[in-house]
């Protein structure tokens, strides 16, 4: 049988998202933050570490410098050549070690220069700004990015030195290639991007396998769940952690007290039958008479009689089917009902043949079962010429009970009456057979339906829908 749209969710109850996937959601954006922020620091470490390597180079070159220079008496500045700096590189054109001395005026503007080979015939380039900040902090270095002669970056260094016998300061300049540094950073980016990529990976894995721990208590009560209302348990049982175990009180709770509403149930109404009985059975042996109101009062009688019992039976098949856990197997009670009949109808001959899937199984009580069927059953033995087919399946969706016979069939315009709801057996069309409204009324209470079809073998066809209880 399909499920109505929003089946399993009761009024004020809606399942909105999923625990999991919050918690999964959740740790993976807290991750992503985590790790974006700790592989920014790194990088930003590293560079800046490289930026240090830099710095230290030219801050020694510059010491170099300043003790390769002085003045004349002039004021003129003066060069110790066997004091500049050694390294191959300050004589190879464009190699990305720079090293200069810029003589300055009062206004900042570059006056003269004395350079290392490997500019070539370019000057350095030194921003007026970082000239205005050496002259107004001698003695302190000034670190910052250039642009080399060959158009490449380069950390520069810039220091202001005072000689005796001048106003003005003497820059000295030393500058290094940094895109080697450059793409060493990128490339620990790179590496850093990958093994951080793999981490977040491992994390989010890692969440998934708590989750799905944490969560396994949740899952095996709604297993459980599942095995009570199926009926392989009566409670839950079992050790739950802490934070589950008032829950799971409350459950078991829930399906004890189930339980005793259903018996309280059962039991006031069969008081309530038993106490209708007896002075309705008064009434009748006392309506003996002949006369007219005899008659009425017996006729009555015998109608609140019929319906005490009718709706008995319906008040007790609602409680049964209220109740957690019934089940009951389909084919051998089938069976009873069949050799049963055919031993009652054996001056017709009929022949009753049953096949039942093995794993059919009904969700409700046994003797709900015998009344739906045996209903079934009873009007097509009653209106067969010789035989009954009975076919049982299971599906996704419930349990199917076909019932097939030869007789005169049922014309389609009289079928919509024969399983009007209430309707009482005696006052059925012609033709529509015994019990047919009571299966109609039994099979709705446990959320099935019948249906009345022509049947292949030329009479009338029953199908019964009813829900299957679980494997």
């Amino acid at each position: 049988m399909t499920e109505a749209p929003g089946a399993g969710e009761t009024e004020g109850t809606r399942t909105r998202g999923s625990i999991a996937r919050r918690m999964l959601v959740a740790a993976a954006i807290w991750s992503a933050v985590v790790l974006l922020v700790a592989g920014w620091s790194l990088q930003a470490f590293y560079r800046a570490e490289t930026d240090q390597q830099l710095d230290l180079a030219n801050s020694d070159t510059l010491r170099t410098l300043a003790n390769a220079v002085d003045s004349d008496d002039l004021g003129e500045p003066r060069f110790n050549e066997q004091k500049l700096p050694k390294d191959e590189k300050f004589g190879m054109t464009f190699s990305g070690r720079y090293w200069a001395f810029i003589d300055v005026d009062a206004e900042a503007r570059v006056t003269r220069v004395r350079q290392s080979q490997s500019f070539f015939e370019e000057r350095p380039e030194l921003p007026r700004v970082a000239i205005t900040d050496a002259i107004a902090h001698p003695g302190q270095t000034i670190q910052i990015d250039g642009v080399a002669p060959n158009e490449r970056l380069v950390r520069v260094g810039a220091q202001a030195v005072k000689l005796s016998g001048r106003d003005l300061p003497i820059i000295l300049y030393s500058s290094i290639d940094r895109t080697a540094a450059d793409e060493a950073v990128g490339r620990f980016t790179l590496r850093l991007g990958i093994a951080l990529g793999v981490l977040a990976l491992g994390i989010v894995i890692g969440v998934v396998v708590l989750i799905r721990y944490g969560l396994r208590p949740l899952h095996e009560i709604q297993d459980k769940l599942g095995d009570v209302r199926a009926g392989r348990r009566d409670t839950l049982d079992g050790e739950y952690p802490g934070e589950l175990s008032p829950l799971v009180k409350e459950i078991n709770t829930l399906i004890v007290q189930n339980r005793k509403v259903v018996d309280r149930a059962r039991t006031h109404v069969g008081n309530l039958a038993h106490a209708l009985k007896t002075p309705l059975a008064v009434l009748k042996n006392e309506a003996k008479g002949t006369d007219r109101v005899s008659e009425i009062v017996r006729r009555q009688t015998e109608a609140m009689i019929s319906n005490v019992n009718h709706y008995l039976k319906r008040a007790q098949a609602a409680a049964q089917a209220e109740v957690l856990g019934a089940r009951t197997e389909v084919k051998e009670p089938i069976e009873g009902i069949a050799r049963m009949l055919e031993r009652l109808h054996r001056s017709k001959g009929i022949a009753i043949d049953v096949e039942a899937d093995p794993k059919a199984v009904f969700r409700g009580e046994r003797g709900d079962l015998d009344e739906l069927v045996g209903n079934l059953l009873e009007n097509a033995a009653k209106w067969c010429k010789s035989r009954v087919n009975v076919t049982v399946t299971r599906s996704d969706d419930g349990l199917q009970v076909i019932v097939d016979d030869d007789g005169p069939g049922l014309p389609a315009e009289h079928r919509a009456k024969a399983l009007e709801r209430g309707k009482r057996l005696d006052e059925s069309e012609p033709g529509t057979g015994l019990g047919l409204s009571i299966v109609t009324e039994l099979a709705d209470i446990y959320g099935g339906r019948l249906h009345l079809e022509d049947s292949p073998m030329g009479g009338l066809r029953a199908r019964l829908e009813l829900p299957a209880a679980p494997l």
